[in-house]
């Protein structure tokens, strides 16, 4: 049977009106009509008139916030009202899953696809792009949620963080957000790394880097003093040793610089409005170009793509969230996030387009455990209940907070708890906004509609399949009948304490996909995420029904793999290194600076009053 679209959704007011006149035209049963008016108003089901528009797509990409961190699914020491009122207004998806990594992950929710369709996931330890320079991008032969909207008519932006590549190629054409569907895009061609702010992607990698490489240059001058002083060696050896460890030390100390000069960029379309970035008023700045977005397509439908840049490091907030944060500055990052959240719902409602907007939030992976300061203090979010984080395909790492709304159509204060992933986005989209899914090219999402709607009441997938980089380390199996959903694991990380007892990567900064601190398991781990969603008891896989469950795993694995056919890989050594000739800039020597000032005063924000209404002053609707 076909699967319901927008259009079935919402004809059903129209169709009642019709029978409403043929009940007066053959008998003048008035008080019939009105009893089916006042039933359908009831139940949900009618809407006004003017909803016969299509429905405009809010779609919010939160960045490495974990199931933790979100008040509605847990959370009681950061203050996310704003988020919590679009659960009451919609639908939890308790077991919504990700790539457990940005780059991939984002590449999945644009195509519907696993992203190795795409070519855009490693076998190597780089599993995202690291340069906007660089080569490797999504290949313009990707259909992206933005090309499939704008098919239908459909005005398209995106804000914030892209990750997707920025050049173009003469194989696989041009990555940026404006060639793949995105008619406005303002915000970060890369992502937000510790170089933009006062860290580096060193200190990252190795808490102490600049103490390593100062003593091993240390030991290098010493060892060739004394071969010179033993006459193993001649005098200018010293003079020569010198000068190289002292170049090289101020190399590695402007590392940084050149990185944040290369990388941290704000781009308005294709031209630069800053470099480097300035953190002052950014999420402002964000939310300003999203609400001036609305206006401008007010009277068209839309589709609207707000990527966060937080909570992934560098961490910042404005002081306002500073000062009233319990959770430090993760927490002050989170809470700005759940505030230009607000502001943009708070936009719909006063442009009277909430009711006609399906709106969709999730993260692109969990948070990452293994975020620590130098000086021991954590920077990373939470997973709650759920094993591991960012990098890896435990639960922790996977499951992401989401939520969808749309008043009328999904059931408020509603959860699902079925299967679903960031790749049945586009197939859902496809199906509210009646565009077609692509048909020459494997499609691995479903709609999630009759999900949410309560049409269906199992997940549409049977198997779910959960990759780490391009190695395939998992399958989700839901069975027909019953409530259970087995997990299998046929490779996991190796977890060692960090500072504070959480287990995670702390020994191979990221989790690695493959290699000597990776678990291969034959027979795969298994678990039920029904009754252990924090995978702590792994099932007897001896048994009978185990033994039948990794069977047709098995079964579902080959096919899966045989159906993934020849693509340009993204991830090979040279697409990912930078090429001058595509590096962006502005002026003469890279630097540039916008206007940092906008509309917003904190003045009135009351974070710690959630608010019941999005068109108050305040907090939520306040512009």
């Amino acid at each position: 049977m076909a699967e319901p679209t927008e259009l079935s959704y919402k004809a059903r007011s129209h169709m009642l009106s019709h029978q409403q006149k043929a009940l007066k035209m053959a008998g003048g049963r008035i008080y019939l009509a009105i009893l089916i008016l006042a039933l359908c108003i009831l139940s949900g089901e009618c809407r006004e008139e003017e909803s016969s528009r299509k429905p405009n797509i809010v779609i919010f990409i939160m960045d490495d916030v974990g199931m933790g961190d979100i008040g509605c699914f847990g959370n009681t020491t950061m203050n996310t009202p704003n988020i919590d009122q679009l659960a009451r207004e919609g639908a939890k998806l308790s077991q919504h899953i990700a790539h457990p990594i940005c780059t991939p992950s984002r590449a999945a929710l644009m195509t519907g696809r696993y992203a190795i369709r795409s070519g855009m996931c490693s076998y190597h330890i780089m599993r995202v792009i690291s340069f906007i320079s660089a080569p490797a991008g999504l290949p313009s032969n990707e259909t992206t949620i933005a090309e499939l909207a704008k098919t239908v008519g459909y005005s398209t932006g995106l804000i914030g963080k892209w990750h997707l590549g920025f050049t173009c190629s003469p194989d696989d054409g041009c990555s940026d957000p404006n060639s793949q569907g995105f008619d406005y895009f303002y915000g970060l061609p890369l992502t937000n790394i510790l170089d933009c702010g006062s860290g580096t992607v060193f200190e990252a990698w190795r808490k102490n880097f600049y103490t390593e490489v100062a003593v091993a240059l240390a030991v290098l001058n010493l060892t060739t003093f004394v071969l010179v002083m033993c006459k193993f060696a001649p005098q200018r050896m010293l003079y020569i040793v010198t000068v190289l460890s002292v170049l090289f030390y101020i190399f590695c100390l402007l590392i940084p610089r050149i990185i944040a000069t290369m990388n941290c960029v704000i781009m308005e379309n294709k031209r630069v409005v800053e470099q480097p970035l300035s953190y002052t008023n950014l999420t402002q700045r964000h939310t300003q170009k999203a609400l001036k977005f609305l206006e401008s397509n007010r009277d068209n439908p839309f589709l609207l793509v707000m990527s966060f840049l937080q909570a992934h490091t560098e961490l910042y907030a404005e002081p306002h969230f500073r000062n009233s944060s319990r959770h430090g500055m993760y927490g002050a990052a989170v809470e700005e996030l759940d505030w230009s959240v607000g502001q943009i719902m708070g936009k719909l409602h006063r442009l009277g387009l909430a009711q006609d907007t399906f709106v969709y939030i999730t993260s692109d992976n969990g948070a990452h455990v293994e975020e620590f300061t130098k000086h021991g203090h954590r920077e990373g979010g939470s997973n709650g209940i759920y094993k591991g984080g960012k990098a890896n395909c435990f639960e922790g790492g996977i499951r992401v907070p989401t939520i969808a709304s749309y008043p009328g159509v999904i059931p408020a204060g509603s959860e699902v708890s079925e299967p679903t992933s960031v790749i049945d986005v586009l197939p859902t989209v496809a199906g509210l906004i009646g565009a077609q899914v692509p048909t020459d090219r494997a499609i691995d999402g479903k709609d999630m509609m009759p999900l949410m709607t309560q049409h269906v009441d199992r997940s549409p997938h049977k198997f779910l399949f959960q990759y780490c980089g391009a190695y395939l380390h998992g399958a989700r199996y839901t069975p027909p009948d019953g409530k259970a959903v087995y997990k299998l694991h046929y490779a996991t990380v190796n977890f060692v304490p960090g500072p504070d007892g959480t287990l995670g990567c702390f020994d191979a900064y990221p989790c690695r996909c493959e290699g000597p601190t990776t678990i291969h398991h034959d027979p795969p781990l298994i678990y039920e995420l029904t009754s252990d969603p924090s995978e702590s008891s792994p099932l007897d896989p001896s048994t009978p029904e185990m033994r039948a469950i990794i069977a047709k795993a098995r079964e579902a694995v080959r096919d899966h793999q045989a159906s993934i056919g020849p693509t340009s890989y993204q991830f090979s050594f040279m697409k990912l290194m930078p090429r001058v000739s595509d590096q962006p800039c502005c002026g003469s020597f890279c630097q540039c600076t916008e206007d940092h000032s906008t509309e917003f005063s904190y003045d009135a924000i009351q974070p710690d009053i959630p608010r019941k209404d999005w068109t108050q002053s305040g907090h939520i609707g306040a512009s």
